[in-house]
């Protein structure tokens, strides 16, 4: 799980190459400055605990999280794909209740709580998931220049 959660946050640091070109390492869709290295982006994620307990007992930088456009960017498709992976179809409705708990600040036990009664033994790890992933979007928001 560690490690699909180290992949899941790299692979939204990383944008995949358009088809045929060669894309730089780092891209940003919100400012033309340019982001963290990957040395830099992998020292953030490492930085992430993996544990749950340790993981939801993180402060959330809310203000953060909801300024620089992280929960609909990036948070809101990956949670639309793991919910067609875990439930087999897009579940449009649940990704914006996950969404709506985000911006609601709602603890990530509350969070993993809810999603339980449709996710069942999944929900833990979809929610350690999305944790890791919102602390590394604020992180790297935070060490990307404005």
């Amino acid at each position: 799980a560690d490690v699909e959660a180290a992949k899941a946050a790299k692979a939204a640091a990383e944008p995949p190459p358009a088809s045929g070109s060669a894309a730089p390492a780092a891209t940003s869709s919100s400012s033309a400055a340019p982001g963290p290295s990957s040395e830099e982006l992998k020292a953030l994620i490492s930085s992430i605990p993996t544990k749950r307990d340790e993981l939801y007992a993180c402060e959330v930088e809310w203000e953060v999280a909801l300024s620089c456009g992280a929960l609909e960017e990036r948070i809101r498709p990956w949670v639309s794909k793991k919910m067609e992976e875990y439930l087999g179809e897009d579940e449009p409705t649940l990704v914006n209740f996950v969404l709506d708990k985000l911006a609601a600040r709602t603890a990530a036990a509350e969070v993993e709580a809810e999603v339980a009664k449709v996710l069942d033994e999944e929900a833990e790890p979809f929610t350690v998931k999305l944790w890791r992933m919102l602390l590394f979007e604020i992180k790297r928001a935070k060490a990307t220049p404005s």
